[in-house]
């Protein structure tokens, strides 16, 4: 694995007085994410797929169910394939069998939110909606 780059939100970090353990591993391995709440982003490469809040019951795992199919262009009754999503999976770079993951957990909405803005600031995450209509 490389080095995290969620270790770039060190000051956001500490502004939240909060030092989580920051954890990297395979997108194929989604289904071992754990049911918490948290921030996550999506790599490949050095490019930022996707970023983004963990919550309610199911927690991580609940998101990334979404995230798979929107990756592999996968129908399925509860997910919506947004425009960036779309876009990008048309790209000859396109590659989710490479992408990593980068989580940390974090139980405070507060903090969440703050953080997950900090993190489409700084990393221009391809397939978030706010992003993409930036780009216009």
């Amino acid at each position: 694995m490389t080095q995290l780059k969620l270790q770039s939100l060190q000051h956001d970090l500490e502004r939240c007085g909060i030092h989580p353990t920051i954890v990297q591993v395979p997108f194929s391995e989604w289904k071992n994410l754990p049911r918490q709440h948290g921030l996550y982003s999506i790599w490949q490469g050095d490019q930022c797929i996707y970023v983004g809040q963990a919550g309610g019951k199911e927690g991580f795992k609940g998101r990334f169910l979404h995230h798979w199919n929107k990756a592999w262009g996968i129908e399925y009754s509860s997910t919506s394939h947004g425009k960036a999503w779309v876009a990008a999976r048309l790209t000859e770079s396109w590659a989710p069998d490479t992408w990593t993951v980068e989580y940390f957990c974090c139980e405070r909405a507060t903090h969440r939110t703050y953080l997950e803005g900090a993190m489409m600031l700084m990393f221009d995450p391809l397939c978030n909606d706010e992003t993409f209509a930036d780009r216009g």
